[in-house]
């Protein structure tokens, strides 16, 4: 890689970390390219050096986001342990609960309204589909050797479904004021989801 390929790297990476900060502190709705281009302090134009639109450089940070769950996942689903598997994917998604709802919440509302960014979508969609494929094994094994009626699919949706609940109370705000001791929580909903499809 020549120095200029490299600099161009390191700015698209900079690029990428002030607009997931700035979705962080914002949401969506209230930044701009140009929000962008004066956080990471080029002009506003260097950025479609990069990315076409904001909405492909949201879509090229789900696509990293997922690329790391694949990465921690596919390490997890090696070792054959399905409780590994679980906490990987519990730590990964709720380590930023904030950030896993405002991803999930950005990708159905590009997948409702952009038809342009399809193959980003096809990308994002393959990489979720392969650490699916490589689990879905090893569920039906973990789900036959405990005499469980639940089907991979069945299980895997409760995992999600948690996740979610997970997530939402993390984010809640009465949560965070009122109940709190997050690392309890997740200890629990981690050992609730654990439990499922043990007889």
């Amino acid at each position: 890689m020549t120095t200029r390929q490299a600099a161009f790297r390191a700015r698209e990476q900079a690029i990428l970390q002030a607009a997931e900060a700035l979705l962080l502190e914002l949401g969506d709705e209230s930044i701009t390219i140009e929000m962008i281009a004066e956080r990471v302090g080029i002009a506003k134009g260097t950025i479609y050096k990069h990315f076409q639109s904001k909405d492909e450089l949201i879509l090229q940070l789900l696509i990293a986001y997922e690329t790391g769950l694949a990465e921690e996942m596919h390490r997890a689903i090696a070792t054959g342990d399905v409780p590994q598997v679980l906490q990987a994917y519990f730590t990964y998604r709720l380590s930023s609960p904030e950030k896993h709802l405002l991803f999930e919440r950005l990708e159905n509302r590009l997948a409702a309204t952009r038809r342009t960014l399809r193959p980003y979508f096809a990308r994002l969609y393959f990489i979720r589909k392969s650490h699916l494929r490589d689990v879905m094994p090893l569920v039906a094994e973990f789900l036959k050797a405990n005499g469980s009626a639940m089907t991979p699919r069945d299980y895997l949706s409760a995992v999600w479904a948690m996740v979610q609940g997970s997530a939402a109370i993390l984010h809640s705000t009465f949560y965070q004021r009122y109940l709190g001791d997050r690392q309890a929580l997740l200890a629990a909903m981690l050992q609730t989801v654990q439990g499922l499809g043990r007889t």
